[in-house]
């Protein structure tokens, strides 16, 4: 039983050590378009996926999401308070952006074009955005990898509302286990379980206010 175990994981790694290689084209306007073709065993294996089309909300809809959002307010405000409480944890950043440089330094791109205009309902939550991606604009705004290959992104931050429009097209070739090693790396570092236990704390919290507040009587 232990023998056909040990094969059965052996072959699982040796499976998940070959190359795949993903070619897409997504572009993004009013509606998502798009195709993505995965090459697998050496293109014995070839999978075509066609994102389905989402229309963009109607101009109603989007007021009605505006007064939602702005009834709201303060459960906004808390949850954005949880989400920066648990970014702030003691080394989570960190081991966030080591995690994406890593990652992208596992892919291996032959070609990789970007371009997206971003913004949010908040002015100042696309200059905070703008301010995180501009690592990437300096890292991979132009940049020849040889033998033809290339990378090209450009992010234009939008601070008149929120919008998210765009193209992007690339050959990008990467080995799954090492994603998955960086991945379960990542998931099983302290940083990460420092950040947990401060959310599984965060959301007791409320819970305990409304006990003690909720029966003066008793």
């Amino acid at each position: 039983m232990l023998v056909f175990i040990g094969a059965v994981l052996a072959l699982t790694v040796l499976l998940l050590a070959v190359p795949v290689n993903l070619v897409y084209a997504l572009r993004k306007d009013d509606v998502w378009r798009g195709r993505v073709i995965v090459y697998w065993m050496f293109g014995l294996m070839r999978v075509r996926l066609r994102p389905g089309r989402r229309k963009a909300a109607r101009p109603s809809k989007r007021r009605k999401r505006r007064a939602l959002i702005v009834s709201g307010a303060r459960g906004a405000l808390r949850r954005r308070r949880d989400v920066h409480a648990v970014l702030c944890t003691r080394g989570l950043l960190r081991g966030l952006v080591l995690l994406l440089r890593d990652l992208l330094r596992a892919l291996r791109p032959r070609r990789l074009r970007v371009e997206l205009v971003i913004g949010m309902e908040d002015p100042a939550d696309t200059g905070r955005l703008a301010a995180v991606l501009a690592p990437l604009r300096v890292l991979f705004g132009r940049r020849t990898l040889g033998k033809g290959s290339n990378v090209a992104i450009e992010v234009t931050p939008d601070f008149a509302g929120p919008r998210f429009q765009g193209y992007s097209c690339a050959s990008v070739q990467f080995v799954p286990l090492r994603l998955i090693a960086l991945m379960i790396g990542f998931l099983f570092s302290p940083p990460v379980f420092r950040a947990m236990r401060l959310m599984m704390q965060r959301s007791r919290a409320p819970n305990k206010a409304g006990y003690q507040g909720s029966d003066p009587g008793l």
